[in-house]
This record gives C-alpha cells, structure tokens and sequence, in this order.
C-alpha cells in the first residue's frame, strides 16, 4: 500500500476521532477482536447478565429497564462508536458492522463486559454499610444506579444521632401515619416494607413477599402499595393480576424480572393466592424460563421486593410461611369515604422523595453505625432470616417496636395448613397408624362419599378433603392425591404435630405406603 493510500486509510479509520476497524482480509475473530476491544476502551454501556449481553433502556414514561442486545442493536452500537473500513477498487470505504462479526460477538459468550445484577433508582446499601450515591455502574455490587433526573436527594447522615433518628420516624409517620392499620405490628412492617429495597442487595438471603390486606375495599391497600413504589422509583407501582394457573405464573414472574423490575404488585387478588412459581422465587436467587422464539433458557436474578393486595386474602401452598402481615381495618362500612388524610401521597411523595429516602437511610445508616446491634428477642424465619436480622435490628434500634408481631395471627389465618390438619386427624381416626397404599386411600375416599351414616370414620375422611382435592372425580384422583401427599411428607399443620410418612415402596408394585404419626417424644437426660 503506497503513503498516499495508508494515509486515506488512517484517515478514514479515526475519523471523528473514534476508533477503526479495518474489515478487508481478515478473520472474523480477528475482527471481533478488536470491535470488542474498542467497546471496552471506549466504555461503551454494554453488561453481561445471565450468559446475555445487555444494555441499559429508558422507556417512555422514564422508566430504566434492561435489554438483551440483539444483532440489530449490537451493530448499531459498533457502527456508533467505532468505523469500519475495507478496500476497495476506488480506495478505502467505510462500512457498516460486518453480520458475521456481529453475530460471532454475540455468541463469543467470553466476554469482558462488566457483570450485571440489576437496575436501582434511589440510593442503596452495600453489605458493609456503606451507600450508592453516584449514577452508573456499581462495580462492588454489580448494580446499575439510574435514578430520574428531578431527584433531588439532601445529605445523608454518616453518624446518625438521636436527634436525626426522631426526625426520620417523624417523617416516616407523616408518609404512612393516615393509613388505619389494624395494629402495631402491621405499621411495624410497612416500615420494614419501605425499608426493603433500600437495603436489598446488602441481605445475603431471600426477602419474604409484604401482603397488604384489609377487611373491606377501599381502604388503602393499593395506595399503601402505590406509596411504596413512588418512593423506591419515582413512579406509581406496575400492577399485575393473579394469573389463574401456574404456568402463567412462572411466564409472567420471568417477563417481569427479565426488564430488571424492583417493585411488583399482585393487585387486587380475588381468591385464594397459590402459586408453587411464586412460592420458588421467592426462595431464589434466580429464575429460569424458556426464552419466547428459542430453544434455550433465560436466567433472571430475582432481587425485586414483592407485594401482594386483596380483602381478606386466603393463602395456600407455602406462601403463609413466605409472607409478612400488613392488615390495614377502617372500622366503618364505607371505608372510601373517610376523610382526614394530611397529604395527597401521590402529588406529596413525588415532591419530598428525596428527603423520605433519606429519612429511612438514616435508619438504616444509623444501625450501621451503632455496629449492627441484634434483637433482643431472636425471630425465626427459615429462608428470610438474613432479612429478619437486618429489618429487625434496624427497626429496633429505632424505636420501631413490633415487628413481626402478628406472625402467629397470619399461621392461623393458613386455610390450606387447617384443611390438611383436619385430613390428617380424620386419617388417623380411620386407619389409626397403620400404612396405606394411596390407590386403597383413594378408593375409600370414593366410597366415603357414597355413604350415609353420619359417624362413619370414612364419610369423616371424605368430608375433611382439602378443597384441592374435592373434587374426586376430576382426572386421575389417585395420582393426584399422590402427588398432594409427597408434597407434604413431614409437614406439621397444627401444634399436635401429626404429619404424614412416607414409607417403603411395595415389592411387587412398587407402590408407596403412607402413614400418619405423631412426633417422637424428646429424650430426656437424667
């Protein structure tokens, strides 16, 4: 190549002062090479989420989500932040992005993008303690800070004192003080609701899902939901309806984390809330679901904080022990109608947000600060502990007293645990200890509800038939009420601590025997 023609390229190649790519004769992966390479120099806004390189979206309404990039995005991109150049008759051209070398980056699956967990929009706790604050990537914990352009946070305490505390539980009081809650517990816990996403990604554990429930419509529970969203995102909660079975659970739950959602709402539920899809990401980090048009799975971290609203909800499945109460009584027949409310929250939150965010980090910092003090009192929560210990002790350094308190009020409220109780005993009424094939339970099932005596032990073990299993003529009975028992081996659904057992398959067919039995009496030590 003569002076003349390696200067037209080297021209071409940085024109705009960006960086160049020379596409003629040369591999692919030489190619991809040096485009990736460039993006990285460059900073180019792209993460790796999931086995999936992604970018950071704005919709419409100024909401920040995230999106797989495709091959039109990622040549986009390129051709934005890099030329490329080939040879030709007439001397070097630009070009655009190769298709083959788009394609080869997306599918390299290596790559040195930063990793990304998900998207905040307020200021967040590290596990040590110590606050997001700066818009962009956080690279100790793989967040993106992407908060709306009017917010306007103050100063945020670094040593909190007793001054600063009262200050936040009254501003906390004057943000959630007009909703009727049925007690002191249920005001505990939507402090620790609003706390939630603010030290989410600091809890090296799950986070149970906030049921906002109320005796009668119109009392508050979606503005309570509404409340919590305005002041974690700026914008009011994107409301999600109960789906009616469970695989449009699991589609619409990986949808929903697949934007990088923070807060979602299960509004308004009108039956029983049941889901074995929620019930599992709730107790996971991540969520799998088969990507629409292709053959493989999408992996979506599950970090968002989870409510869920209704009038006098029934809980079934696990959710009774992956929930926390809120329950909110006006005591009068019309509670829409009640005035005496301070504040229109959905104009007020939005204007003093900034200064709400700050007030419940001062909690938190302030417990941070004192070095973590525990509870008094241990609250156990199986999979939610880590949450339980962070909420609770900030709660209670604050002065926030009660949380959790109307946990046993919620078991007892389990629909789903008293029916199986209730089977259980009638179990144990008609068969005593004695192992069963679930085939000769199912048919004595049938046959209870042919008879007429009324004392009959088995027209008793048809009458206390979990309402899942009702309905004994639907399908193959008998696999189902197999599959309901193995679900339930080792449950204990009251304080009599009967349970089923499973035991040894039958040698010639193999079938299972089951049992009921109560809990081995502790050993002593004399």
């Amino acid at each position: 190549m003569d002076e003349e023609l390696a200067a037209a390229f080297a021209k071409m190649l940085q024109a705009d002062g960006l960086p160049g790519v020379l596409v003629s004769n040369r591999p692919w992966r030489e190619l991809s090479a040096d485009a990736i390479a460039h993006l990285v120099s460059t900073r180019t806004p792209i993460y790796v989420r999931h086995g999936q390189l992604v970018r950071i979206q704005r919709k419409e309404d100024d909401t920040p989500c995230i999106e797989a990039l495709t091959e039109t995005t990622l040549k986009g991109m390129l051709a934005r932040t890099m030329n490329f150049v080939k040879v030709t008759v007439k001397g070097p051209m630009h070009c655009p992005p190769p298709d083959a070398m788009v394609k080869d980056i997306l599918t390299l699956g290596n790559w040195p993008f930063p990793p990304l967990d998900s998207i905040i929009e307020f200021p967040v706790i590290r596990s040590d303690g110590t606050l997001i604050t700066t818009p962009g990537y956080d690279e100790q914990t793989r967040l993106y800070y992407a908060p709306v352009s009017m917010l306007h946070i103050p100063p945020i305490p670094e040593h909190p004192t007793d001054d600063d505390i009262v200050s936040a539980l009254v501003l906390i009081e004057e943000v959630i003080g007009q909703f009727p809650f049925e007690n002191d517990a249920s005001y505990a816990n939507t402090v620790a609701l609003l706390l939630t996403p603010l030290i989410r990604h600091a809890i090296d554990g799950h986070v149970p899902l906030a049921l906002i429930d109320a005796t009668r419509p119109g009392t508050g529970k979606s503005l309570l939901a509404e409340t919590v969203a305005l002041i974690a995102t700026g914008r009011k909660a994107s409301m999600m309806t109960a789906p009616y079975d469970d695989n449009e659970w699991r589609k619409r739950i990986a949808s929903t984390l697949a934007e990088g959602a923070t807060i979602i709402t299960v509004d308004n539920i009108k039956a029983r809330l049941q889901s074995a899809s929620l019930d599992s990401a709730l107790t996971s980090h991540t969520v799998k679901e088969r990507i629409l048009g292709e053959s493989r799975n999408g992996v979506y971290a599950q970090c968002a904080t989870w409510m869920a609203t209704g009038n006098n909800i029934q809980l079934g499945g696990d959710l009774p022990r992956r929930c926390y109460w809120i329950r909110m009584d006006a005591r009068t027949a019309k509670p829409w109608t009640r005035g005496g409310f301070k504040h229109d929250l959905e104009t007020w939150i939005p204007a003093h947000r900034g200064e709400i965010i700050v007030a419940l980090l001062t909690l938190v910092r302030a417990w941070y600060d004192a070095g973590n003090p525990p509870m008094s009192e241990s609250i156990k929560m199986g999979s939610f502990q880590a949450w339980v210990n962070t909420i609770g002790g900030i709660l209670e350094y604050g002065s926030v007293k009660d949380f959790l308190g109307n946990a046993q009020a919620l078991q007892e409220q389990d629909e789903d645990a008293l029916q199986w109780a209730a089977f259980l005993h009638a179990w144990l009424a008609h068969y005593h200890r004695n192992q069963i094939l679930a085939s000769v339970l199912a048919k004595d099932i049938k046959t209870g509800s042919t008879l007429d005596e009324v004392d009959s032990t088995l027209v008793g073990l048809y009458n206390a038939l979990p309402d899942d299993l009702t309905d004994i003529q639907k399908g193959d009975f008998k696999r189902r009420l197999g599959k309901a028992l193995s679900y339930r081996v080792g449950t204990q659904f009251d304080e009599s601590g009967l349970h089923l057992v499973k035991g040894e398959p039958d040698k010639r067919s193999g079938a299972v025997y089951w049992s009921v039995a109560l809990p081995e009496p502790e050993a002593t030590s004399l």
